[in-house]
C-alpha cells in the first residue's frame, strides 16, 4: 500500500527528461514516471525524482510514450489483468462497415488469444451486438456492446458519453472536431485519438451479365445522381439503370459522396434503392443485369467490380496493391477514434491490440485491407511510368526521368507509401505508424545487405524545381524517422534518398482529391 502510495505521489513530481517513460500497472490503479536507465525484457530500471533509482518487474507493467523500449508497446496486454481494472461494459458505436464483420473478429481474437471465450447475442435490432466474455471457469467477467448504425453515430456516441471507442470508415469532419474539442475531449486528429487500423476500397459494382469494363468517375457521378439513366447513353447495351446505394448514416455513403458526389456537384438521385448492409446491397445488383452499387472491398461477393478511368487517362483497378499504397481512386481508411487512451482498461487493451501488427491478419481475413508492407516490382508499375511520359513541359524533365528509371527498374516497390499535407513535409498519422511497420519489415534478415531507396515526390502545383526541392526535403523526413530509434536494427542495410519532383504522378493533379495521392515518398528495395 505504502509504494502504491509513494507511485501515484512520484505521478506530476518528477521531471520531464530525455529518457522519460511512463510505466502504468496492469489493470490501472497506479503509475510511475521516470527517466528509462535499463531494460532487460524482464525488468524495467527507471529514476525517479521522488522515489530514486529502482526496478521493476516488466510483466506488471504496461510501458506509455515514445521513449518505451522497442517491442514493450507491441507485447499483448492480458485481457485477465485488464478484465480487473474494467467496469465491466464496454460500448463501441459507429461505422456498420466495421462493425459487421471486422470489429467482431477482433474482439473474438483479443479474447481467444488470452484463453477468453465470447458469446455472441444479437439483439432486437440486428446491428446491436453484445459479446460477452467469460474465464476459464465460464465465469463472466465483462461485456463489449456493439452499435453499427453509420460512422456519423460513432461521433455522437462519443459526444454524449455512450461510447469509448467510436468506429468509421471515413475521417472525422472539422464540426465534428469542433463538438468534440468543445466538451473537453481534446484533438480527435491527434494520433492518440485518430487510430487507423487497415484500409478499404469502394468498387463500382455491376453485374457478372453487364459488359461494362471501366468508368470514369465523372460518368459514375452522372449515373448515381440520375443524369444518365441507361447504360445505352455509355454506348453499352440499352437498359434503364438502376441504382443501389448505401444509407445515409453510412460511411461508405459518406466516403462516395466526398470523392464522387461532391466533386461532380451533384446529389444521389431520389429513387435510388437503399440498403444499411452492405453484403445485402451487394446480392441484390449482382443478381440485376441493369444495376449499379458501390460498396467496400469486403463486400464484393458476386458483383463485379469495374475499372475507374481518371479524368486525366489514368486506368485504375481496384487491387489490393493499389489500395494499400492508397493509389485507387476510391481508398479510405478505416479509423477507431477515442478520447485519449480510454480509461476502461478492457476497452484500452482492445485498442492496443487492433492497431497492432498482431490485428492486420485479422483485417486481411475480413477482406479489408491490411497495412503489412508488401513488394511490388517495377514492371507492375509500367503503366504509370508510361503515361507520365505525356506530360506537359512544364510537369516533365527528361534527363531527371531517365534517372529515375535507371534508379528503379530493376527495384521493387513496397506497398507503404508515406503522404504529407500541401507544400509540408509533415508525415500524417498513418505514415507514422507505417514507419514503425517498415522499420520491423526491413529489419529482418531477408533484406539484409539491401539498399533501401527513398524516393519523393510533389503534386504539380508549383514550380517544378521547388517541387523537387520539396520532394527531397520529404525523402530527408522519412530516412530521420526511419532511422531516429533502433539503428542498430537497420545497420545491415544501405539507404539513399531521391527526389524527382512530380514525376510519375499515380493521380490526377487536377483536383485536390488527386493532388494528396502525389505528395509522396515511395520506399524501394535493391541490391
Amino acid at each position: 500500500v505504502m509504494l502504491a502510495a509513494a507511485l501515484l505521489l512520484a505521478v506530476g513530481t518528477s521531471a520531464v527528461l530525455a529518457k522519460q517513460i511512463t510505466l502504468r500497472m496492469k489493470g490501472g490503479g497506479f503509475q510511475v514516471q521516470g527517466d528509462l536507465k535499463a531494460f532487460d525484457s524482464t525488468k524495467y530500471t527507471i529514476f525517479s525524482n521522488t522515489l530514486g533509482t529502482m526496478s521493476l518487474d516488466a510483466s506488471r507493467f504496461d510501458c506509455l510514450g515514445d521513449n518505451c523500449p522497442s517491442g514493450s508497446l507491441a507485447a499483448p496486454v492480458e485481457v485477465a489483468a485488464l478484465v480487473s481494472g474494467s467496469t465491466g461494459n464496454v460500448q463501441i458505436a459507429g461505422s456498420n462497415t466495421i462493425g459487421n464483420q471486422l470489429m467482431p473478429s477482433l474482439i473474438q481474437s483479443y479474447a481467444a488469444r488470452n484463453n477468453f471465450t465470447t458469446t455472441k447475442i444479437v439483439g432486437e435490432n440486428p446491428l446491436d451486438v453484445t459479446f460477452k466474455i467469460a474465464d476459464a471457469s465460464n465465469r463472466e467477467v465483462a461485456e463489449i456492446s456493439l452499435a453499427r448504425y453509420g460512422s456519423s453515430t460513432s461521433f455522437r456516441a462519443l459526444l454524449d458519453g455512450a461510447a469509448q471507442i467510436g468506429m468509421s470508415s471515413r475521417p472525422i469532419k472539422d464540426k465534428e472536431v469542433a463538438s468534440l474539442s468543445g466538451v473537453g475531449l481534446g484533438d480527435m486528429r491527434a494520433p492518440t485519438h485518430e487510430h487507423i487500423i487497415g484500409l478499404d476500397g469502394l468498387l463500382i459494382i455491376t453485374s457478372e451479365e453487364n459488359p461494362a469494363v471501366a468508368l470514369p468517375l465523372d460518368k459514375v457521378a452522372q449515373i448515381f445522381s440520375g443524369q444518365i439513366t441507361d447504360w445505352g447513353q455509355l454506348g453499352l447495351p440499352p437498359g434503364k439503370i438502376n441504382v443501389y446505394a448505401p444509407s445515409s448514416d453510412s460511411g461508405t455513403f459518406d466516403t462516395f459522396k466526398s470523392l464522387v458526389l461532391k466533386p461532380n456537384k451533384v446529389k444521389l438521385v431520389d429513387n435510388a434503392k437503399r440498403t444499411p448492409n452492405h453484403s445485402e446491397q451487394s446480392d441484390l445488383v449482382a443478381r440485376d443485369p441493369l444495376g449499379i452499387g458501390v460498396v467496400g472491398i469486403a463486400y464484393q461477393r458476386n458483383a463485379k467490380a469495374l475499372n475507374i478511368e481518371t479524368s486525366c487517362g489514368l486506368i485504375s483497378k481496384p487491387t489490393r496493391f493499389s489500395m494499400k499504397t492508397e493509389e485507387y481512386p476510391l481508398t479510405r481508411r478505416l479509423y477507431l477514434y477515442t478520447a485519449g487512451q480510454p480509461e476502461d482498461s478492457l476497452a484500452r487493451g482492445l485498442l492496443e491490440f487492433a492497431t497492432s501488427k498482431d490485428a492486420q491478419p485479422i483485417v486481411d481475413a475480413s477482406d479489408f485491407i491490411d497495412q503489412t508492407p508488401v513488394g511490388l516490382p517495377f514492371i507492375d508499375q509500367s503503366p504509370r511510368i508510361a503515361f507520365a511520359l505525356n506530360a506537359t513541359a512544364e510537369d516533365f524533365d527528361m534527363p531527371l526521368m531517365r534517372d529515375m528509371i535507371s534508379t528503379l527498374k530493376d527495384a521493387e516497390r513496397m506497398s507503404a507509401t508515406l503522404r504529407f499535407q500541401t507544400g509540408v513535409s509533415k508525415l500524417d498519422n498513418k505514415s507514422l505508424a507505417d514507419i514503425k511497420r517498415l522499420r520491423n519489415i526491413l529489419s529482418q534478415p531477408t533484406y539484409k545487405g539491401k539498399t533501401i531507396m527513398i524516393v519523393g515526390y510533389a503534386d504539380s502545383v508549383g514550380a517544378f524545381s521547388l517541387n523537387r526541392d520539396l520532394s527531397r526535403q520529404r525523402a530527408k523526413a522519412v530516412q530521420t524517422a526511419l532511422l531516429a530509434e533502433d539503428k542498430d536494427k537497420l545497420a545491415g542495410l544501405k539507404v539513399a534518398t531521391y527526389a524527382f519532383s512530380e514525376l510519375a504522378p499515380v493521380a490526377c493533379n487536377d483536383a485536390e482529391n488527386g493532388r494528396r495521392f502525389n505528395r509522396r515518398v515511395e520506399i524501394w528495395v535493391g541490391e
